[in-house]
């Protein structure tokens, strides 16, 4: 059953994956079509046409999650590009 350095046999290695597998992927597909489809479908709808607040929280949060990443490379970018330019009074000679 274990190998002199306490590992598994190979061939029970083998067996074990093939068992636990497909139960696995079984479960994760019952839960994800299932379950997770309800979320969105019954639980989040019904949030959403039940109190207009929570509407417009999440739209906002939304509309925030798109808009930030853009706000934040353009905030980067310009900083960068002020970090590397020379101030105006300070030519450089050419001697």
């Amino acid at each position: 059953m274990f190998d002199e350095d306490g590992s598994l046999d190979p061939l029970l290695k083998f067996l074990l994956y093939s068992v636990l597998t497909p139960a696995i992927g079984k479960l994760l597909w019952e839960w994800i079509t299932e379950d997770v489809s309800r979320w969105i479908t019954v639980d989040l709808w019904g949030v959403l046409t039940g109190d207009p607040w929570w509407t417009g929280v999440i739209v906002a949060g939304g509309l925030l999650m798109f808009v930030m990443p853009g706000l934040l490379v353009a905030f980067v970018s310009d900083g960068l590009a002020c970090s590397l330019r020379r101030p105006a009074g300070h030519a450089q000679s050419s001697r």
